[in-house]
């Protein structure tokens, strides 16, 4: 709620209270005394309504305004040049925090200068900006007839102190074309100091998103998107191919590197490795040591056959350029596994912390066929390829490259049982 800062409130000895009383005539005193019998009622009818409204109440008149008020007026801009100030009638209220000054949709009357405190312009419940001491708030609404308010100006700390001035006083005043150009330019500066800040935002957005797409894909990224930063995704099953693969014996190789080194020969092969999938339309899902998973979603009713051979290009390609990064003279190689089946994706993790990921049966088993050795196979070929289909997977592409991963085995995996693969 606001109230009339009237002369009554401030501190003051006996002596200048005697001074005052007796400066005022008998109609004065009677103004005075039926002011702060009217606020008194007034005060105790607002105990039983809403504490978030702002409310006028009656105004007692200053004859005269005290220096700190003068001095934000001045400070503010807004009467340079100005001869006269006491002919705007500046008012001045006290808010307390959370006061409503204006809301979003009010007819705009007047602007306000903040003597004492901060006010946030809100919209909705963001804050766009906090106006501080001797700054003017609610001046661009002025501009135009039958204007109103953008955004609410709301009180943002425990006391707000602010001089209301009137559009009429300031159309009425004889130097209301200095006014309105002191107006304009408080606008102006505004509006540059925005220009400033939106930049600023624009890189900070542009620096976010870089790292954003350095530790998610772009498809977890849109789907985040989508769903707002205020909740999680939706949980959606999807048919979707899997990929998981492997540096072989990897660990071995770095035992005696640098970690410098290490880093570099990790980050060569995952390299080699992350652009055929994005080339083919795949969407890298996270980096497990020296493992990759990634994935592609079928939409509904989409040739699962064309996508199932972008995914194995892309498994081809990754396979030959990894075995072009050596540790000495032994070069690297890879042991991928594809799986196509239906999957559940969505925002998992901790209440603190998620992640977009796939899970289900079928995931399982797409690492699985990544992880089986020789030693696990039960029927069929032993010599299992860099690059193991899962029989659905295979089944989805054409007889021309059936031929080319015709070897058969059936091995036993761990948690799942045993299952067929291609190689």
């Amino acid at each position: 709620m606001r109230h009339f800062a009237t002369p009554a409130e401030q501190p003051t000895t006996a002596s200048e209270t005697d001074v005052r009383c007796k400066a005022l005539d008998l109609d004065q005193k009677k103004t005075l005394a039926c002011a702060i019998v009217l606020a008194g009622s007034r005060a105790k009818r607002w105990q039983f309504r809403r504490p978030m409204m702002a409310k006028k109440s009656n105004v007692v008149t200053v004859g005269s305004l005290r220096p700190r008020y003068q001095s934000a007026l001045v400070a503010s801009g807004l009467v340079d040049d100005v001869t006269d100030i006491s002919a705007l009638d500046p008012r001045p209220y006290r808010y307390s925090e959370g006061d409503f000054v204006c809301q979003h949709g009010d007819a705009a009357g007047s602007l306000w200068i903040i003597v004492d405190g901060s006010i946030a312009v809100r919209e909705g419940n963001r804050t766009l900006f906090v106006r501080r001491e001797n700054e003017v708030v609610g001046e661009q609404n002025l501009l135009g007839n039958g204007c109103r308010r953008w955004y609410d100006l709301v009180a943002n700390e425990s006391q707000a102190e602010l001089l209301e001035i009137e559009k009429g006083g300031i159309e009425g005043h004889p130097q209301s074309n200095i006014l309105w150009r002191n107006i304009a330019k408080i606008i102006s500066l505004k509006l540059k100091d925005a220009t400033i800040k939106t930049a600023t935002q624009g890189r900070q957005l542009e620096d976010d998103t870089r790292i954003l797409r350095a530790y998610t894909n772009e498809y977890a990224l849109s789907k985040r998107m989508q769903g707002g930063g205020g909740r999680l995704t939706e949980y959606e099953v999807h048919r979707a191919i899997v990929w998981f693969s492997d540096v072989v014996d990897f660990s071995r190789h770095i035992v005696n590197l640098a970690p410098r080194r290490t880093a570099d020969i990790v980050q060569r092969f995952f390299n080699a490795q992350s652009a055929p999938i994005a080339a083919h339309g795949g969407h890298i899902d996270k980096f497990i040591g020296d493992g990759l998973m990634a994935f592609w979603v079928l939409s509904e009713g989409e040739d699962a056959g064309e996508k199932c051979l972008q995914a194995l290009r892309a498994a081809e390609e990754a396979a030959k350029a990894v075995s072009q990064t050596h540790i000495g003279s032994d070069p690297l190689h890879l042991r991928i596994g594809l799986h196509i089946g239906f999957v559940l994706s969505g925002d998992f993790g901790s209440t603190t912390r998620q992640q977009f990921t796939l899970i289900g049966p079928e995931v399982n088993k797409a690492a699985r066929l990544e992880q089986l050795r020789g030693t696990d196979v039960v029927e069929g070929s032993p010599d299992i390829g860099p690059i193991r289909l899962s029989e659905e997977f295979r089944d989805e592409l054409g007889q021309p490259i059936k031929k080319r991963y015709r070897r058969r085995s059936k091995a036993n995996a761990k948690n799942i049982g045993e299952i067929e693969l291609y190689s």
